[in-house]
């Protein structure tokens, strides 16, 4: 496999930030799915849009040879890179436990499965790997392939958590015991919503016939300072008290609490200095041009006066909730960048 990668970089998304753009495919997973796009179409797509530079996958999705990429692979998504000047933004790793049916990955082979990811990571020029494992053992002892590799590591916080909660406040004091540039964290919007997505509420109303009240009564739930699984609980009692089949809403209500968080948007400005890339999560775009569920203006006024250099990776994540075709995922990363620009202006301008 060839091993070296090119660096190229990104323009800011507006003069006089250190904001620049772009996208994670996974925003087109449905569309993935139904075999609307293979790779090199949905690249072209990206291009035609003007939705890049920025390019972020999840391997698992993206790879057919997950967790590693063939020479072939490598050198036609080099040739895409160069024909559309498109930058490697984050690669999204995962470390899946249950690989075997008898028992858990062991330490070693945690290890080996995400040192295999490290070097897919590294050949497709990524300098950066989203993380989603801890583990004070393994982290320590990837550090030297990181090293190796020049590879920046992001633990993602991703909803219900947000940058103080306990489990983070741990991950935040063992980069502090190994004290290294390469460990960092990948802010996702989804830890900090001030309401829950529309396209959600319009889902669970479908499948489970529920009225104003009940979605009233869910969101209510969701604001308070529970965790996810007392939450979930109190949904469904009441769904049964009102004689609503918990079943008849599948995952989905257990889904809306824990895919939707409501941390304060300022509690970023905490870790800023070690937030390496962001999640610009983001489930609809009204009439108006903005996220509904999510004070976009706020959040990147947060990073811009907080010194954010980096990418807002957009992630449009209704596809988990909207039915394919119900919407226009390209059309929406587009919409979503406008506001992103907007907001950008804005936050400078004060």
């Amino acid at each position: 496999m060839t091993a070296t990668a090119p660096s190229p970089t990104a323009a800011p998304a507006v003069d006089g930030a250190g904001i620049t753009l772009g996208l994670t495919l996974y925003s087109l997973t449905s569309e993935w799915a139904a075999g609307r796009y293979d790779l090199p179409g949905l690249l072209d797509a990206v291009d035609q849009a003007g939705i890049g530079p920025g390019i972020e996958i999840v391997a698992s999705q993206t790879l057919r040879t997950y967790p590693y990429v063939t020479d072939e692979f490598v050198r036609a998504w080099r040739d895409a890179f160069d024909r559309h000047g498109f930058v490697p933004s984050s690669f999204g790793a995962n470390l899946d436990m249950g690989r075997r049916r008898d028992r858990d990955m062991t330490l070693d082979e945690e290890y080996e499965f995400t040192v295999a990811q490290f070097r897919s990571a590294r050949a497709l020029g990524f300098p950066l790997v989203r993380i989603q494992s801890a583990k004070p053992e393994l982290i320590r002892r990837l550090m030297p392939v990181a090293d190796e590799l020049d590879l920046t590591l992001g633990w993602e916080i991703h909803a219900p958590l947000g940058p103080n909660s306990p489990k983070v406040v741990e991950i935040r004091e063992l980069y502090d015991e190994i004290g290294s540039p390469r460990l960092g964290f990948v802010a996702d919007f989804s830890s900090t919503m001030h309401a829950m997505a529309p396209t959600t509420l319009r889902k669970l109303a479908r499948m489970g016939g529920l009225t104003t009240a009940d979605l009233e009564r869910l969101q209510s739930i969701w604001a308070s300072d529970a965790d996810i699984n007392a939450q979930h609980g109190e949904f469904v009692e009441h769904l049964h008290a009102r004689g609503i089949a918990p079943e008849s809403l599948g995952s989905f209500a257990r889904l809306a609490f824990n895919m939707h968080g409501h941390v304060d948007p300022r509690e970023w400005a905490d870790i800023m200095p070690q937030i390496v890339h962001v999640h610009a999560k983001f489930y609809d775009i009204d009439q108006a041009g903005d996220e509904p569920a999510i004070d976009y203006p706020e959040l990147v006024r947060v990073f811009v006066e907080g010194g954010y250099s980096g990418f807002f990776s957009s992630e449009w994540e209704g596809h988990a909730f909207a039915d394919l075709g119900e919407a226009d995922p390209i059309d929406l990363v587009r919409k979503q960048h406008d506001l992103v620009r907007r907001s950008i202006t804005a936050a400078l301008a004060r």
